[in-house]
């Protein structure tokens, strides 16, 4: 959800002012921050991406793709209805897939409940060999374990202006994104018109 919410404004004409990730470097930086690829990793990203311009362009291309499918399957209910949306998001995630390795987990410290035998001896890791397509592939496999979770919340999109972030609703309560901005500003906007339409009558 956090990946598509690099862009604001779902549903309302293309502007730049709207995007996040306007170049290779901004989505890796957000990679990091995201917990995707390590701060190492971004660093070496961040420079290879600017060795190799015009294939971090089509990597990003290919990022911006995945989020506006993702988007869509994302709201997409018991599924079906946007099937191109699904295919390139299942595209996405099994050349994920496909780019993993198995390796060995770390070692866990503490003893007991929780501690050495039960932890996992093995876990499925990206490569820095992925190239440029870390981020991208990063994402692709956090998205199929979202979609993939049998205990799924409901996720629900802000219909606030120049917004359309999506958020977690379980309980179908919630409307907007956060009151502290769609939610305050609507409610202000919804104040005037009231002032407007009582001094029209």
């Amino acid at each position: 959800m956090d990946f598509c919410n690099t862009w604001a404004g779902w549903g309302e004409p293309a502007d730049p002012r709207r995007e996040w990730l306007p170049d290779y470097d901004h989505f890796a930086v957000w990679a990091m921050h995201a917990g995707l690829v390590t701060g190492d990793a971004c660093e070496r990203l961040r420079r290879r991406a600017g060795r190799s311009r015009g294939a971090a362009t089509e990597v990003l291309g290919q990022a911006r793709e995945l989020r506006s499918a993702l988007y869509a399957v994302l709201l997409d209910g018991a599924g079906g209805a946007d099937r191109s949306a699904f295919a390139t998001v299942a595209a996405h995630a099994e050349r994920a897939a496909g780019a993993a390795r198995l390796v060995p987990a770390p070692p866990v410290e503490s003893p007991g409940i929780g501690g050495p035998a039960d932890a996992p001896t093995a876990r499925w890791e990206l490569s820095d060999h992925s190239g440029l397509a870390l981020p991208l592939l990063a994402v692709a496999r956090s998205a199929a374990a979202l979609l993939t979770a049998s205990d799924r919340p409901r996720i629900d999109a802000c219909p606030g202006h120049d917004c359309g972030w999506l958020f977690l609703n379980p309980r179908g309560r919630r409307r907007w994104c956060t009151m502290s901005s769609c939610g305050n500003r609507a409610k202000v906007q919804a104040h005037a018109r009231r002032r407007r339409a009582d001094r029209t009558d």
